[in-house]
């Protein structure tokens, strides 16, 4: 009886992966047919919008300078990321355990935070020079912000009895860390590196913008002056590939680390 259940419930996951599949992919091909019949419909210039196929003979007849552009970008915005991420998750901690600490940083941290990226981004190129280094630092800056709000939010949020239950237990201050806040906290930090993700791509293409030789920014920026559209939605696309990447991986880790989460379950 044991075989039946097993082959149900490959069933229902088969399933539940083609009805996940199936809205993105579906919406793809209406999309691109609907953008396509717009620029035949109406003879759309392809400086002003450029067609799905165009876009596509921008990449696939010289994809060697855009890939390697792309792999920098992906390069900084990594780096970035996990530099960014490890910032936050250290701040966040700080203002979880200190209430002197999250009164006294946390307006000024959020105040950082407001400050537009291209106001940021020169400054920090001139403390870190025209590298690889400023271009990650910037999407350090860029990234660190979410994940130290939710980490503190995540710390904050434990269960008060578990927590009698520790101090009973006797626990140390690690193993109450480690065991029962730092578990409890971790959808929270999955959220916070969620909106990570995306502010890594846009730290490093931002700063790209600013000042550059290399990298996607660099190469919107050269075709935009040179009117090449179809180059500059093919780097675009390439931006908006390495985020969905990066972000279905987060994703992954998350339905691995913390598959008991209710928000990783269909309920309905």
């Amino acid at each position: 009886m044991r075989m039946p259940d097993t082959a149900n419930r490959s069933t229902l996951n088969d399933d539940g992966l083609l009805a996940q599949a199936f809205p993105p992919v579906a919406m793809f091909v209406i999309m691109i047919a609907a953008w396509q019949a717009v620029i035949s419909a109406f003879a759309i210039p392809v400086y002003v919008l450029p067609s799905p196929g165009d876009i596509w003979l921008a990449i696939v007849n010289n994809p060697g300078p855009l890939f390697r552009h792309s792999g920098i970008t992906l390069f900084e915005a990594v780096a970035g990321f996990v530099i960014g991420s490890m910032m936050g998750a250290v701040l966040g901690t700080l203002f979880a355990y200190s209430k002197f600490v999250a009164r006294g940083l946390l307006p000024y941290v959020i105040a950082a935070n407001t400050i537009p990226v291209v106001a940021v981004a020169p400054i920090i190129i001139i403390w870190f020079g025209h590298g690889l280094s400023s271009k990650v630092a910037v999407t350090a800056f860029l990234s660190f912000f979410p994940l130290a709000l939710n980490m503190m939010k995540g710390l904050q949020s434990y269960d008060r009895t578990i927590m009698d239950v520790f101090h009973i237990a006797a626990a140390t201050g690690p193993q109450r860390f480690f065991k029962m806040r730092l578990p409890n906290a971790l959808p929270y930090v999955f959220v916070g590196l969620k909106l990570n993700v995306t502010f890594s791509v846009i730290g490093a293409i931002v700063a790209e913008f600013v000042q550059a030789d290399k990298g996607l920014g660099f190469v919107i920026m050269t075709s935009y002056r040179t009117l090449n559209m179809p180059r500059l939605w093919a780097a675009m696309l390439m931006s908006a590939l390495i985020g969905m990447a990066f972000f279905a991986i987060i994703s992954m880790l998350e339905r691995l680390i913390v598959p008991w989460h209710s928000s990783l379950h269909d309920n309905r």
